[in-house]
């Protein structure tokens, strides 16, 4: 029977797919023939193209209207259209949904950050704090990436225990491919021949870069660069302008990396620094380890599900700890091919079309197809 999902799709009208965006891009790209779906995506920037898989054959929705684009767009634009077209079944991909649904509704909530800031004004705290848990009590299902992100929303709302699944995500099939890798041609001609380590992460506190910059400072090993990703081109001129003077050349900044680049830049580094201090889902820890990459992380939230044979678990203050652990990752030699082929079938676990197939049950059981 053919079944039509009506998906929130802003983070993929953008020009470069990030995070939230890789997850919604490849439900739209494992979809097959026989699964009978069909797609109709929703997005609110008409200036703005949609990077969206051509096997997905979706129809493309992109409306603006009245009013914020988080309040009336969503609370009231979004299900008279899900209305309009029919859907059977409306996916809010990006942790929020309306409150009124007309058509039975699915939510991803990726993780509690939001809930845990202190809301400015009445309309925030009314919105974030009233409306959105009532309108999860509505919903037909509710779904999360990890089990750490499920107990982190059970404890603000027990009541939704009954619909919430757990379908962590996937890496992409090329993490498993062999072959030669080449580093990004804007990056090979600065690092030249010196082996590098990688920080994922950019600028946000809660993502260490001044942490990874400390371990990088004392670490023994040189020459040695640190290759820095995840920033936007502001926040890479402010944390050049921003390094000590003894790091600058040292310390070099990636623009914008494909899938391909990341993965190569993955594959040719030492290891891979992942400070952070909470991830709903951390895709770097994967997915470092699926390339056959140490990397080191502290096991906080969803990144205790993560712990691989090329994972280096570390206290998240303990300095010296984390350079030691880098130094040992550094020398590992010859063990860390052994590491990298355990590691590989380690990571084969985690596949975008396991998490796809999943995500249809939900959409087959919200539309009342499957008991």
């Amino acid at each position: 029977m053919d079944l039509k999902i009506g998906l929130v799709a802003r983070c993929l009208n953008t020009a470069h797919i990030r995070g939230m965006g890789k997850y919604v891009y490849e439900l739209l790209r494992q979809t097959q023939p026989q699964d009978n779906l069909h797609w109709r995506l929703y997005a609110d920037n008409v200036h703005e193209q949609m990077v969206v898989p051509e096997e997905a054959h979706a129809a493309l929705d992109v409306f603006e209207f009245k009013g914020d684009r988080f309040h009336f767009w969503e609370q009231l634009g979004l299900p008279l259209h899900a209305k309009k077209h029919a859907v059977d079944v409306l996916h809010c991909t990006e942790s929020t949904l309306p409150l009124w649904q007309p058509k039975p509704t699915v939510v991803t909530v990726h993780d509690t950050l939001m809930w845990d800031e202190a809301f400015e004004g009445v309309v925030a705290n009314t919105y974030f704090n009233k409306l959105l848990p009532a309108a999860m009590a509505k919903c037909a299902a509710v779904i999360t990436i990890s089990e750490s992100s499920k107990n982190d929303i059970l404890k603000k709302w027990p009541a939704l225990a009954s619909k919430l699944t757990v379908i962590p995500h996937g890496i992409d099939d090329s993490y498993f491919l062999e072959g030669e890798f080449a580093v990004p041609a804007s990056l090979r001609s600065q690092i030249a021949d010196a082996p590098y380590i990688v920080y994922l992460g950019g600028p946000m506190e809660r993502k260490r870069f001044a942490w990874a910059l400390e371990i990088f400072a004392h670490c023994r090993h040189r020459p040695l660069k640190l290759i820095a990703c995840g920033f936007g081109a502001d926040a890479r001129r402010e944390a050049a302008d921003n390094l000590p003077h003894e790091l600058r050349d040292d310390v070099l900044f990636a623009d914008y990396l494909s899938d391909a680049d990341l993965l190569a830049l993955y594959k040719n580094a030492q290891a891979v620094l992942y400070p952070t201090l909470y991830e709903g889902f951390g895709f770097p820890a994967i997915e470092a380890q699926a390339a056959g990459t140490p990397v080191l992380f502290s096991a906080l939230g969803s990144l205790t599900e993560l712990i691989g044979p090329l994972a280096m678990v570390l206290p998240p203050y303990d300095r010296d700890a984390w350079t030691q652990a880098l130094d040992e990752a550094l020398a590992l030699g010859d063990l860390r091919i052994a590491k990298a082929e355990a590691a590989k079938t380690w990571a084969s676990k985690f596949t975008w079309s396991e998490s796809y197939h999943k995500h249809l049950a939900v959409y087959r059981q919200a539309a009342n197809l499957i008991p």
